[in-house]
């Protein structure tokens, strides 16, 4: 890059010299933004011991990242935790976060939290759920806010039965409805924590998905071919081998698109 604008540099100062003044585009660098959710306190006393301390290492993670030749960093990250995490927290951050991508730019959103299905919809649930889940948020209404989100979407779901997001591993009726309205479309990047038919399992010590997702991309550990970028696939490549008590799921298969660079 800084090659290719030198050399357009050098063409300027001739045509100057000639009394020609061309008009140079600006390259369009990519934005890299990241919503951040934990919520491992409800409003009616669940609790997960793990979600407000993942998100604080997912951010020092990111915050050490840098993409490409102009070793762009992100521009915005926030934290929405345990009891702020209310729906409307949720879907408005979604929203105010993002709110100024482009077709270049690209969004993380991370979520561990109680979920799974309710009436054979998968959901995730916010702080203010309710014993009765009448607060959640469906993966129809998830897509639909991330669906106005320009650009490409790097998601993480960390949650029970999360491989139903994307239509992986599920064991339940296929959606009539909303048949569509999953997170296995063109422009999304995802890692599930297991499959449609399993749990997601959390400890005192931290979760299984969220430490080895860290544990790959921190120092690049999960580089494969050694290019030094951790893609989707190597990333899911490593999470799969390290932990066995849930099967981690990818859309789209086989990805290659840039998860961590070198930093």
């Amino acid at each position: 890059m800084k090659k290719i604008m030198m050399i357009l540099v050098l063409c300027l100062l001739l045509l100057v010299g000639c009394g020609v003044v061309p008009e140079i585009p600006i390259p369009n660098e990519p934005t890299y933004r990241a919503l951040l959710i934990g919520v491992g306190r409800y409003e009616n006393g669940w609790t997960l011991p793990s979600p407000k301390d993942n998100v604080g290492r997912l951010t020092s993670l990111l915050l050490d990242c840098k993409f490409g030749e102009e070793e762009i960093e992100f521009d915005t990250i926030k934290q929405l935790v345990n009891f702020n995490a209310t729906k409307e927290n949720i879907l408005n951050s979604i929203l105010s976060v993002f709110a100024n991508a482009d077709d270049n730019d690209v969004s993380y959103f991370y979520y561990m939290g109680h979920g799974g299905l309710l009436n054979n919809v998968p959901i995730i649930t916010p702080t203010d759920c309710g014993n009765s889940l009448g607060i959640v948020i469906t993966v129809h209404e998830l897509e639909e806010y991330l669906s106005m989100i320009a650009g490409t979407k790097v998601v993480f779901l960390e949650t029970c039965h999360a491989g139903n997001f994307i239509n992986k591993g599920k064991g339940i009726p296929k959606f009539k409805e909303h048949s569509l309205d999953l997170l296995n479309k063109e422009g999304y990047q995802v890692l599930a924590s297991s499959k449609g038919t399993e749990y997601t399992w959390d400890n005192t010590g931290g979760s299984y998905f969220c430490k080895h997702l860290i544990e790959g991309c921190r120092y690049l550990t999960a580089d494969i071919n050694k290019d030094r970028v951790v893609d989707l696939s190597e990333l899911y490549e490593y999470i799969k081998l390290n932990v066995t008590i849930q099967t981690v799921q990818i859309h789209p298969d086989g990805s290659t698109f840039p998860i961590v660079e070198e930093y």
